[in-house]
Order: C-alpha cells, then sequence, then structure tokens
C-alpha cells in the first residue's frame, strides 16, 4: 500500500531511506589530501549541480565518515565521476578501512588532489561554503577545472548499481533501418528470431569446419545443463525437425558425445563436455565479433534481461 507521511508525522528513516533511494543519482568518489599529504577519498551519490556561474557543485558528508576530519577540512578535493564498468571501485571506497588507493593508478590534480582513473569526468574544486545539514555537513566546491570523458556514467538507484540507457518510449534508441518499418518488426519473438540468426550466420561456418552443427551442439548444451534427459523431452526442447533430430542423435552417439541413460533417455559422455567446451569457446568469439557494434554494458543488459524472460518460463514449467 503506497503510504504518505506529513510533516507534523514521525519520520521512519528506514522507509525514508527506501523513498529516496527511488530517486537515481550518479556516483563519484571524491578525493582530497589529509594529513601529511596522504590520499583521502570515499564514494558519495550526493553530487549535484548548483551553479554555472560561478560554477559551483556541492556534496553532503556524514559525519560518522571516518575521512570527517580530511574531508570537511579539505580547502581543496576532487570529484571522479564513475564511469559504468567502476562498480568495484566504488564499493572499494564505500567501505571503511584498509589503504583504498593501493594498486590505483590514480594521479596528481590541482594542488596534488588525487584523480581517479578511466571515470566518466573530473571535477577540481576549491572549497566555497560549508552549511549544517544535520547529520552531514552540506559542502559547495568551486570548480576550478573539468574534463569530461567519452564514458557512460554509473547510476545508483533502489539501492543497486544501473547503468544509463536511452528510453525506448522517448525516441533514445537510434535504429539505422532500410525500407518502411512494419508492424511486424515491433514484436517480440520475430525480433529474437532476426537477432538469432544474424548471431548465428557467422557461428555456422565455423561449426562446419569443425563438422558439427547447430542442432548436434543444442542437444550438447541441453545434456550438459539439464543432464540424462528423454528423447521426447530433447526434441521439443531442441526445436528440431523430427528427422534433424534423428540425425543430430545418430552422429553424436556415433563420435561418442552422448549415449543411452536407459529409460529412452541419453546423456552427455565426457567427451561430449570436452567437444561443447571448445563449440562454447568459438562460439564466444563469434559472438564477440556480431557484437561488436554494441558496448559491454548493452550486452551484459541484454543478457541479463534474456536470461530472466528464460528462467521465468522455465521455473513455470
Amino acid at each position: 500500500m503506497n503510504e504518505v507521511v506529513r510533516a507534523h508525522e514521525v519520520i521512519d528513516t528506514r522507509e525514508m531511506r527506501r523513498a529516496l533511494g527511488q530517486f537515481a543519482t550518479g556516483v563519484t568518489i571524491v578525493t582530497c589530501l589529509g594529513e601529511e599529504g596522504a590520499p583521502v577519498g570515499m564514494t558519495a551519490n550526493s553530487f549535484a549541480s548548483v551553479s554555472l556561474d560561478p560554477p559551483l557543485v556541492l556534496w553532503s558528508l556524514d559525519r560518522r565518515a571516518r575521512s570527517f576530519a580530511a574531508l570537511s577540512q579539505a580547502e581543496r578535493f576532487a570529484f571522479s565521476v564513475l564511469s559504468q564498468d567502476q562498480v568495484e571501485l566504488s564499493n572499494r571506497f564505500a567501505k571503511p578501512g584498509a589503504d583504498k588507493f593501493a594498486d590505483i593508478a590514480w594521479r596528481p590534480g590541482l594542488g596534488g588532489v588525487p584523480l581517479l582513473p578511466d571515470p566518466a569526468a573530473h571535477f577540481e574544486c576549491t572549497r566555497h561554503a560549508a552549511f549544517d545539514g544535520g547529520d552531514h555537513l552540506i559542502i559547495v566546491g568551486r570548480v576550478e577545472r573539468f574534463v569530461r570523458y567519452d564514458r557512460r556514467g554509473l547510476v545508483f538507484a533502489e539501492g543497486r548499481y544501473g547503468a544509463i540507457a536511452p528510453h525506448p518510449g522517448a525516441g533514445g534508441v537510434a535504429v539505422e533501418e532500410e525500407g518502411a518499418r512494419h508492424p511486424y518488426d515491433d514484436f517480440l519473438l520475430p525480433l529474437l528470431f532476426r537477432a538469432y540468426s544474424h548471431l548465428f550466420r557467422g557461428f555456422a561456418d565455423s561449426l562446419t569446419v569443425e563438422e558439427t552443427d547447430g542442432g548436434q551442439m543444442r542437444i550438447l548444451s541441453i545434456l550438459s545443463a539439464a543432464g540424462p534427459t528423454s528423447i521426447g523431452e530433447l526434441l521439443t526442447r531442441t526445436m528440431l525437425s523430427q528427422s534433424r533430430f534423428d540425425d543430430a542423435c545418430n552422429v553424436l552417439g556415433r563420435l561418442g558425445y552422448v549415449t543411452s541413460a536407459g529409460a529412452g533417455a541419453l546423456a552427455i559422455t565426457a567427451q561430449g563436455e570436452a567437444k561443447l567446451a571448445e563449440l562454447l569457446r568459438h562460439a564466444a568469439e563469434r559472438e564477440r565479433e556480431s557484437t561488436g557494434s554494441l558496448d559491454a554494458t548493452e550486452v551484459e543488459m541484454l543478457r541479463a534481461l534474456l536470461r530472466k524472460l528464460v528462467f521465468h518460463h522455465e521455473g513455470e514449467r
């Protein structure tokens, strides 16, 4: 149930944190120099723009943070706006304890303040003002220098990391299409089939070189994942015609890749597992070639969505 909390009611801080989590933010690591010039840094998602003239930004520092003394007094500090593949770096600087800068190729910026490698952007600041913010200190910095890099930023919302992607309903997904668009192009199943055909086309050639085909690989994959499987179930899951299925099973049996498991079932052999591992290595190479027009995050997002779709429906069976 959706509940409205009014200003005069007692605030449940845990629920307020959850509500604030609905607001997606970027992720930064703010750095400065501490005692004796030692680098200091912590992860923060409270970074925000304040003004362009003069150029001001702000962030909120938790008074309980171990690095509070250094960051609250720093006259110079910098923000490394994290890119989408820097989750591990964000987690490292979010945890107290060991040397967070160990084995990191940071470089000194203005005043020697650490700048972390491979971000989406850098902002180097001098202290402009600070304000009481309850259990946080609100610090405003004047931007002296900034650099924007051609990398997508990391996002945090609902207690989880995310990635920036164009919204499909806002005309943000640019797709080059030949000819007029047809309503058929909006249906998921035809799109999945056409994508499969595109991805598999190049791999089919390498399968021929390996003296096998997609049907045989499909059978080996299913048996490897599911264990001994009845021939009827295997035929259904491979979506092969009866004749292609029979031919594939005969070849795999003759090569010693599958064997009878009794009661009308087949099982994969150790030789079959070795052959499948070899085929999957080739498949990974071809997949990288076929998805070269997408960045790594888009590929992983697609993979995650397809897993969710597949595992949800398999769980219903």
